[in-house]
């Protein structure tokens, strides 16, 4: 058994290092849970995504270590990179802090601040393809799909000005299954272009004044809100907009665009 005196010594040899007596958690639980509603906009949910799975209740370590392994990049994911490198080393405590402290379970009910954030104000242009441009044409070798980009007047008139998209810009892409020959390989038009067979998909971008007051500031994208829609232009209500925010968060440069450089170069005269 050690003594008083010798249990004294190692108190004050603890505190002379400036190490606590106890352990104490490094974050703010109450600063975390303002900045918690990015990651509840995708970690929250009736059954845990494969790629986001519930934090509730998670050790306040682990979420830090993970945090920061995404914010230098020691570990990869596009859409976790995208907003652990926004993340200070103190939000990061506090947003650890956060979750460990909630009760396992308690994150399998969308609260009506998620819901806003997932749902996409946009809707399909019923004019289209009239009034639009088309500007961009890729192929998906591993999918044969071929992907048609088109931009409406407003975006058109900024890139020529060689300005960045303002509201009232639209980008529409029409994803197409690439029509196959005999050998399973897409045939080609004259022009060397894969040929097409029938839409299976659209995808779509608009900016809108007000579009992103509801958006934490974590995955707002200015004011631009995304949809994904079928072959008939329904939107598909299983694709939240929250994924959409994240990839293209790193693009605010770019109008959150991917394609902005080839818009820009295939905009025409100014």
């Amino acid at each position: 058994m050690r003594s008083s005196h010798h249990i004294s010594l190692v108190g004050v040899f603890i505190i002379s290092l400036g190490l606590p007596l106890t352990a104490r958690a490094a974050g703010d639980a109450s600063a975390g849970s303002g900045k918690s509603l990015a990651c509840q906009a995708c970690h929250v949910s009736p059954a845990s995504a494969p790629g986001a799975p519930h934090l509730a209740g998670q050790r306040e370590a682990y979420i830090a270590k993970q945090l920061k392994a995404f914010k230098a990049g020691d570990r990869k994911d596009p859409l976790m990179s995208a907003v652990a490198t926004q993340l200070s080393d103190a939000d990061i405590d506090n947003l650890a802090a956060f979750w460990s402290s909630q009760q396992p379970g308690s994150d399998t009910t969308v609260s009506s601040a998620i819901a806003a954030v997932k749902k996409s104000h946009m809707a399909f242009p019923a004019s289209f393809p009239k009034g639009f441009t088309l500007y961009l044409t890729s192929n998906d070798s591993k999918e044969n799909i071929v992907s048609k980009t088109y931009v409406n007047a407003v975006g058109l008139k900024a890139a020529r000005a060689n300005k960045q998209l303002p509201d009232g810009s639209m980008i529409i892409v029409v994803k197409s299954a690439a029509r196959l020959g005999a050998d399973k390989q897409p045939v080609l038009e004259k022009d060397g272009s894969w040929a097409t067979d029938k839409v299976v998909a659209y995808a779509g971008m608009e900016a809108h004044a007000g579009w992103g007051k509801d958006i934490p500031e974590l995955l707002r994208n200015a004011i631009w809100n995304y949809a994904v829609c079928t072959a008939e232009k329904t939107p598909r209500a299983e694709v939240s907009q929250t994924v959409c925010l994240a990839c293209h968060k790193p693009k605010a440069a770019e109008s959150y665009l991917f394609s902005f450089k080839e818009l820009k170069e295939n905009a025409g005269p100014r």
